[in-house]
């Protein structure tokens, strides 16, 4: 399974000359836990998460025992508090590689990049979505791959657990590879075993 396989598009990004109140209103209507930062061209050049946007937004209560230090003035535009180091993927990008960047460095969204325009972003709510589907949605999506590629019509997909068993009646092993792929590219597939049919008894 591939970026492009389960990434939320189109994007909806902020400029970095975009107020801070209209990228939290962004996040608080749609539910998402950050935005990608483009410029006028569309180019990434960073990401605004909540984290970058109540950091340090919201003072304390005159009546708690901690009194603030006096500050300047919050900053106003998404280009003051955004992430300008981004952490992303490309299309083909293997989603288990993905998986592993938000764990090693605690990112919740990763946008999908091509030729430096985001076309995409994955969240982990992306990555979760394939963990909810049941057997029999998992093999629909498989079958349907396979129609759609051609010449694996009377092939059988049997799913258990997410566990995937492919078997080919023709004994074609130069497109086992591709089943194996396109059963991969299914959300929910954890494992993809081909199989040759057994030989018919004399």
């Amino acid at each position: 399974m591939q970026a492009q396989d389960i990434m939320s598009r189109p994007v909806i990004t902020v400029h970095d000359f975009g107020s801070v109140r209209t990228a939290a209103a962004v996040l608080v209507e749609h539910g998402f836990t950050a935005l990608p930062v483009t410029a006028e061209d569309k180019r990434l050049i960073g990401i605004v998460t909540e984290a970058d946007l109540i950091r340090g937004a919201i003072p304390h209560d005159a009546r708690s025992a901690v009194h603030d230090e006096p500050r300047g003035a919050p900053p106003a535009v998404v280009d003051q508090v955004m992430t300008r180091k981004v952490r992303t993927a490309a299309p083909d990008t293997d989603c288990a590689d993905i998986a592993e960047m938000m764990l090693k460095h605690a990112l919740r969204a990763v946008p999908v990049v091509q030729n430096r325009v985001v076309v995409g972003i994955v969240t982990r709510r992306d990555l979760m979505r394939g963990l909810t589907l049941d057997d029999t949605e998992i093999g629909r999506i498989i079958r349907r791959n396979l129609d759609r590629c051609g010449g694996f019509e009377d092939w059988a997909v049997k799913v258990r657990n997410g566990a995937v068993v492919i078997t080919d009646p023709v004994n074609a092993p130069s497109r086992h590879h591709i089943a194996r792929a396109l059963a991969l590219a299914a959300p929910g597939a954890r494992q993809v075993t081909v199989l040759e049919a057994p030989a018919a008894s004399p």
